[in-house]
């Protein structure tokens, strides 16, 4: 069977081209992500007047590899030198792409159970794809040098 929509000339898609494209994807999810925690702080804000919540919500940049992190935190004050000062308390996110909700979602006020989970069902959707994005990298450079390998 023949596809002519295949691509047969290793011309017509560059390396940087590849590369170029997971960049862009991981780019857009950042963006989208970006969104969603914004959107998660302006809610907070609006409900934290009524019922006070402590989840809290950041996304971290890795330096490398188009990558980045969702993370979640419990937000808490300590008294210090008859100050109060606030603190964090990253959680562990565990196994897979997605945070035991369970276990750090007790005690938190309804409005705010409801909104983390809708975030981390979209939040771990996220995470799987920028996972296959890193492993679509990884495989593309160990292919480049397989394929270097072969010409030396």
């Amino acid at each position: 069977m023949r596809d002519d929509n295949l691509i047969t000339d290793d011309s017509e898609l560059s390396e940087e081209q590849v590369l170029k494209w997971i960049e862009a994807k991981s780019e857009q999810l950042h963006s989208q992500s970006r969104l969603l925690v914004d959107d998660y702080w302006r809610q907070l804000k609006k409900f934290n007047a009524k019922e006070p919540g402590r989840i809290g919500l950041r996304i971290r940049r890795r330096e490398h590899n188009f990558s980045f992190s969702i993370e979640w935190y419990r937000m808490a004050t300590i008294r210090q030198n008859g100050e109060l000062k606030p603190i964090c308390q990253y959680l562990k996110k565990g196994l897979g792409y997605r945070y035991p909700l369970q276990r750090f979602l007790q005690n938190e006020p309804a409005w705010e159970v409801t909104l983390v989970e809708e975030l981390e069902t979209e939040f771990a959707n996220i995470r799987r794809q920028m996972a296959l994005l890193g492993k679509m990298r990884d495989a593309f450079q160990q292919f480049r040098k397989a394929g270097q390998r072969q010409y030396e």
